[in-house]
């Protein structure tokens, strides 16, 4: 059975035994979708309400009753415009009012990933993004992969390592996947190697078959143990450049400290370029890494799998 996504304003709605349209969202979303009209457009109409949701326009008045009733000092109605206005005192009581939070849903508007009439946005400005270039991974490939980390199953597979000129057949048990910033992979015991390692979807060119596995993904530990990359500004700066670094990457007492997985910590500096022994800074860069003699350990051993 298919799944379709019940924020879609374009689905059709089930008819309640009066013929009326049964809403597809309880109340508290469409509070949400109040909240974030007015955080980020600074003002809602009934109509919006009644549009997105498929609600009737008494609903829609009950829900900006409840939400004036939980919020009161949020918004104020406009009879000229015949619209709801934020105020000077709006706090968001229902969303989040993050930033990052309004641009990830801009971002997957933008690129594809989603659907506008998904998305609690009623107006966006411009915008375009730089897409690089998408590694290809085979559905079937991807597919089977899932399917052996839920039951898992141990599978064996042709994989094209950047460290050996042809392809070679192996058995992996995968328990995991990560996003490292630009590629997807695997975590998966190599019975090869007899240690947990990163296998890049794009780079398995064949599942052949699939076996029980007995691997526990507990002994990960680089997994499943946490640790925390320190940054802040590059010394020669001047005082107003750290600021401004200090602002731009939400730094506290002039410092940043990212939580992340040990197995994670290689992509996380690679992808910032910051400087390690070994590694050269990015030039330019307007951060430094705090405690790299400390994690050094943890590069060292990714760089030689």
């Amino acid at each position: 059975m298919l799944y379709t996504s019940t924020l879609s304003n374009k689905a059709s709605n089930p008819s309640s035994a009066q013929g009326e349209a049964v809403p597809r969202w309880g109340q508290e979303r469409r509070l949400e979708f109040i909240d974030f009209r007015l955080l980020w457009e600074g003002r809602i109409n009934r109509a919006e309400i009644v549009d997105f949701f498929g609600i009737s326009i008494q609903q829609a008045s009950l829900d900006l009753a409840r939400y004036m009733q939980a919020a009161p000092a949020n918004l104020v109605y406009d009879k000229s415009e015949k619209v709801y206005r934020a105020t000077d005192k709006f706090k968001a009581a229902f969303t989040n009012s993050q930033s990052q939070a309004f641009l990830n849903q801009l971002l997957a508007i933008t690129t594809g990933t989603l659907n506008p009439t998904q998305a609690f946005m009623g107006w966006k400005p411009p915008c375009d993004v730089v897409q690089f270039p998408a590694r290809t991974i085979h559905p079937e490939v991807l597919i089977r992969l899932l399917w052996a980390i839920r039951d898992r199953e141990a599978l064996e597979v042709t994989y094209q390592s950047m460290r050996r000129p042809t392809a070679t057949r192996r058995w992996i048990a995968p328990h995991a996947v990560a996003f490292d910033g630009s590629r997807w992979h695997a975590r998966a015991w190599c019975f090869e190697h007899s240690e947990f390692r990163d296998f890049v979807f794009a780079r398995v060119q064949q599942i052949h078959r699939a076996r029980p596995s007995d691997i526990d993904s507990q002994s990960d530990t680089h997994w499943h143990r946490y640790t925390k990359v320190i940054i802040h500004p590059r010394s020669e700066l001047t005082p107003e450049q750290k600021a401004a670094v200090e602002t731009d990457f939400g730094m506290v007492d002039g410092r940043l400290e990212v939580p992340i997985r040990e197995a994670l910590v290689f992509y996380f500096v690679r992808h910032l370029q910051l400087g390690w022994e070994g590694e050269p800074q990015k030039r330019g860069q307007p951060i430094e890494w705090v405690n790299e003699a400390e994690l050094r350990p943890l590069l060292l051993e990714a760089i030689k799998k």
